[in-house]
């Protein structure tokens, strides 16, 4: 798996609130979230209380190619670590768990994580053992606005793949347009739908 920025000399535009919050109210309600909505033992880190506040996804589910991915309300973020953070049946931390990481979205139980030193998502597969993450989108909105088009490519498209699991060459081409258009990458907006395994 291959983060985004990872063509040198690629700059991304920054995907805004404003952009993200539309691409999301597509797929489920979207409302403002104070930061005293969260729970944790820790303050909320800056970026995560404007994305609540100025995005505020409601336990938004979207479509997927295979799993459906689930980005969480903040009141239920903390409630949300258990089976990453910690142990879901006896409470324990769980050892290879970086104190940094926060899992604001799951794909399947695969947790899209923020990282509080650098502010960036990264994705991990569950059930390997130990927990492998990587870092696949640069801020918090380009994740939910990313996953957002893919899941309204899915809903719009009633031919996205064939018996085989095949997607729809016109599927795919309309995703990179519309990534494109908010990323103002092409390259960028191709290594995401092979990231989603759109081919």
């Amino acid at each position: 798996m291959s983060s985004l920025n990872g063509v040198v000399g690629v700059q991304l535009m920054p995907v805004t609130s404003g952009e993200t919050r539309k691409l999301l109210c597509r797929h489920g309600e979207c409302a403002k979230q104070k930061a005293s909505d969260w729970a944790g033992p820790f303050e909320l880190p800056e970026p995560l209380r404007v994305f609540y506040s100025e995005v505020g996804p409601v336990d938004i589910w979207i479509e997927g190619f295979g799993n459906p991915t689930t980005i969480y309300s903040l009141s239920d973020l903390w409630n949300r670590q258990a089976g990453y953070r910690w142990n879901g049946l006896t409470n324990e931390p769980v050892d290879d768990w970086q104190p940094n990481w926060i899992v604001v979205a799951d794909e399947g139980a695969d947790p899209y994580i923020y990282d509080m030193e650098t502010s960036r998502i990264l994705f991990a597969l569950h059930g390997q053992g130990e927990w492998d993450a990587e870092e696949i989108y640069p801020d918090i909105n380009t994740m939910a606005a990313c996953i957002a088009i893919l899941g309204s490519v899915i809903l719009d498209s009633p031919d996205f793949a064939d018996d085989d699991c095949n997607v729809n060459p016109d599927c795919r081409a309309k995703a990179v347009k519309q990534l494109t258009k908010i990323l103002g990458s092409k390259s960028e907006a191709e290594s995401i739908v092979e990231m989603a395994g759109w081919g």
